[in-house]
């Protein structure tokens, strides 16, 4: 049977491996593109052998009712080895499927040689084999490997956890093509879970393939994206995790599989803004979306009004929130504001103050109120939580601002002056689009600490240094060995 697995295609050749190959496999294991995907591969050269031993031996045993095999992938041009291609069993999966395998050097990638050799390697195990169905298995995150098994006709079908208890993307092939199945039809169960701080790199991962495919399909080629598009940092773990820790955010899961998230910010005690809603681009298009939407408002029944932003490119957006109930209170060329509102008495916008009774004690609330021009001086803000605010060229004097939240806000060209900032944490801010700079005098900073900030261009002018530090080291130090190196 050996020397009928050769299997041409129009730039590789498949064919079994030799044991003369090992310096050439050997090489391609090197390559961290390769191993550090399939971690299995990376193998001293006694091991390397012993498997290509095993490898060879079983060409002569080829059973077309239990395939098992790998092959070489060798560029008909250069006649090197570029990589490899197989179907055989994985103990991952179920026993009866056959997973197909392949690898190539990072010198012949995006030039479509690995998917032309999947192709190749399917076509001709479905015409000479037993086998009626050959499946693909991809982390989420492995774009490129996913893009290879779509190229060569597989269709993702869900997204598991395998015994090895990590998450894949399961794709299948078929013998004989099947009719497509509807998109809208949903299989797996959904549910929502309450997003932990474990969850921030596996939600930052999702969000940023979510947001990159809608600047693939929207922005039309554009350098600068505006936020309506894409949210600002959203492929930031750190935003995720300063999300989970200050609103409320959830993981979306099918079958127990990360597959989106949804975060929500309760503005006051009846209204509550959808701040992002996304899901992995696998798994659009399965009517998902519409069950978390339903799923929140259930999960906040005190809510009252619902409001949203989105942008105004995304057509396919605003018909799925005016599906979902939602009413388009403006709209503009970048973006669409929206509002659902869940009582049965119209919602009143001139009524900006609610006032609550929450264990015992009065709170205030201010929704969608206009405060411009508002002054507060010689007042008590404790506890105060202010986010999703414009406070451009705010003033704030002689407050007592403890324990006070100021989050997701603008504040370009505000002042803060006379404020004992005991405590208070600076974490991901930023100089804004015009990147104009911070300017601090007369404050004393004594003990603080600058991690992971950009600092560059910074001045210190006549400011007290005793004891400052860079990167471990005393700066009076650094000074002295300055003086030390002029002279």
């Amino acid at each position: 049977m050996k020397s009928q697995l050769f299997i041409h295609s129009n730039s590789v050749t498949l064919r079994p491996f030799t044991l003369e190959d090992q310096a050439a496999v050997y090489a391609l294991t090197q390559q961290p593109e390769i191993t550090d995907v399939l971690p299995d591969w990376k193998m001293t050269e006694e091991q390397l052998r012993e498997f290509l031993k095993f490898v060879v031996g079983r060409y002569e045993q080829f059973n077309p009712e239990d395939v098992r095999i790998l092959l070489a992938v060798v560029h008909n041009k250069d006649q090197r080895i570029i990589g490899w291609c197989g179907v055989f069993p994985n103990d991952l999966l179920d026993r009866a499927d056959r997973e197909v395998a392949y690898a190539i050097s990072r010198d012949y990638r995006n030039k479509g040689y690995v998917t032309e050799a999947v192709h190749a390697l399917t076509a001709y195990l479905f015409e000479h084999t037993l086998l009626d169905r050959i499946v693909g298995i991809v982390k989420p995150f492995n774009q490129p490997s996913r893009k290879v098994l779509e190229h060569a006709g597989f269709r993702y079908i869900s997204r598991r956890k395998l015994v090895d208890q990590e998450n894949y993307d399961y794709f299948e092939l078929l013998k004989v093509k099947s009719e497509p199945v509807q998109p809208k039809q949903v299989h797996s169960e959904i549910r929502l879970r309450r997003a932990e701080q474990e969850d921030a790199v596996v939600l930052t991962e999702i969000c940023t393939r979510a947001f990159d495919h809608v600047i693939k399909v929207w922005a039309d080629n554009e350098k600068d994206i505006d936020n309506n598009l894409c949210p600002p940092d959203y492929s930031s773990v750190r935003m995720h995790r300063y999300v989970i820790r200050e609103w409320d955010y959830y993981v979306v899961e099918s079958d127990g599989c990360a597959i989106g998230g949804v975060s929500v910010n309760v503005l006051g005690r009846k209204h509550a803004r959808i701040d992002k809603i996304y899901i992995d681009p696998v798994c659009q298009g399965r009517g998902v979306g519409t069950q978390v939407m339903r799923f929140i408002e259930a999960e906040f029944p005190q809510i009252e009004t619902w409001k949203l932003e989105t942008s105004g490119r995304q057509l396919d957006n605003h018909h799925f929130y005016e599906k979902m109930g939602y009413v388009r209170i403006y709209a503009s060329e970048d973006e669409f504001g929206y509002e659902k509102n869940m009582s049965t008495d119209p919602f009143d916008p001139t009524c900006d103050e609610t006032l609550a009774k929450d264990s015992g004690e009065s709170v205030v609330e201010y929704v969608q109120a206009n405060l411009d021009s508002v002054r507060y001086s010689t007042s008590n803000l404790t506890n105060s939580r202010i986010t999703d605010c414009n406070l451009s060229g705010s003033k704030f004097t002689n407050l007592n601002m403890t324990n006070i939240l100021l989050a997701d806000l603008r504040l370009t060209d505000s002042k803060i002056e006379f404020c004992a900032l005991d405590g208070v944490q600076f974490q991901d801010t930023h100089l804004g689009s015009d990147r104009v700079p911070m300017h601090w005098a007369h404050c004393d900073l004594g003990g603080s600490r600058f991690i992971d900030c950009d600092l560059s261009g910074v001045q210190l002018e006549q400011c007290q240094v005793t004891g400052m530090k860079i990167n471990g080291v005393e700066v009076e130090k650094l000074l002295a060995a300055y003086e030390a190196m002029k002279s």
